[in-house]
C-alpha cells in the first residue's frame, strides 16, 4: 500500500499553495482581530466623550445660561427708577432679555434635534450590523455542523477499506484547485480592505484623541465663565 507520505509532484505544489494560502488567511484573520479591537476602542472613546460633551459639558454651560439671565435680571431690578420712563426701560430690557435668552435656547433646541435625528439614523445602521453579526454567526453554526457530519461520516468508515477510485481522486483535484484560486483571491482583496481599515481606525483615533482635548478646553472655559458670573453675581444688590 502507498504511504501518504509518498506525496506526487503535483500534490506537494498543491501543498505549497494550500500553505502560503493559510498564511495569507490567518494573516488576516490576526489583522482583523486588531482592525475590531481598535474599533471598540474608538467606539468606546466616542461614548466617553459624547458623554463628557453632552451630559457634562453641555449641561454644565446651560446651567451658566440660565444664572447668567437670573443675574441680568436681578441686576436691571435693582436700579433704582426716578419715573415711569424709566421703569418701562428696565422692564422693555428684561424683556428684550428673556428673549434673546429664549432664542438661544430655541437655536440649540434645533441643534439638539439635528443631532438627535441623526443619532437614530445612526441607531437603525447599528441595528443592520447587529442582524449581519447573527447571520455571520448561523453561517458558522451551519458550517461546523456540516463538517461534524463529514467526520461522522468518515468514522463509519475507518474500520473498512477507503473506497477511492481515479475518477474521485481527479474531481478532488480539479475541485481542490478551483479552491485555491478562490480562496487566494479573496484573501488578497480581503488584505487591501484590511489595511484601509487600520488606516482608517487610526486616523479616527487621532480624531477621538483631539476631541478629547478640545472637550476638557472647553470644560475650562465654561468654568472660567462660571466664575465671571459668580464674580458679577457678589455685586447685585438684593
Amino acid at each position: 500500500m502507498e504511504s501518504i507520505g509518498m506525496k506526487t509532484k503535483s500534490l506537494s505544489e498543491e501543498q505549497k499553495n494550500i500553505s502560503d494560502i493559510r498564511t495569507v488567511v490567518l494573516s488576516n484573520k490576526a489583522s482583523l482581530y486588531q482592525s475590531r479591537a481598535m474599533i471598540e476602542e474608538n467606539r468606546m472613546m466616542i461614548l466617553s466623550n459624547y458623554a463628557a460633551a453632552f451630559m457634562g459639558n453641555r449641561q454644565l454651560a446651560n446651567h451658566n445660561t440660565e444664572e447668567i439671565f437670573a443675574n441680568r435680571k436681578a441686576i436691571l431690578e435693582s436700579f433704582e427708577t426716578k419715573n415711569e420712563i424709566e421703569a418701562e426701560s428696565i422692564r422693555a430690557k428684561i424683556s428684550n432679555a428673556e428673549l434673546t435668552f429664549l432664542q438661544n435656547r430655541a437655536s440649540l433646541n434645533t441643534a439638539v434635534l439635528s443631532i438627535s435625528e441623526e443619532m437614530a439614523r445612526i441607531n437603525a445602521s447599528l441595528i443592520k450590523i447587529n442582524n449581519k453579526i447573527m447571520e455571520a454567526n448561523e453561517k458558522i453554526v451551519a458550517f461546523n455542523s456540516g463538517q461534524i457530519n463529514i467526520n461522522s461520516q468518515l468514522l463509519k468508515g475507518t474500520s473498512g477499506e477507503l473506497e477511492a477510485t481515479s475518477e474521485e481522486n481527479a474531481r478532488l483535484k480539479s475541485e481542490n484547485k478551483a479552491l485555491i484560486e478562490e480562496v487566494a483571491s479573496e484573501s488578497h482583496e480581503q488584505s487591501e480592505r484590511i489595511m484601509e481599515i487600520l488606516g482608517a481606525s487610526i486616523a479616527n483615533a487621532e480624531a477621538l484623541s483631539e476631541n478629547k482635548n478640545t472637550i476638557s478646553a472647553r470644560r475650562d472655559e465654561i468654568l472660567k465663565n462660571r466664575g465671571s458670573y459668580l464674580k458679577n453675581r457678589q455685586h447685585i444688590n438684593f
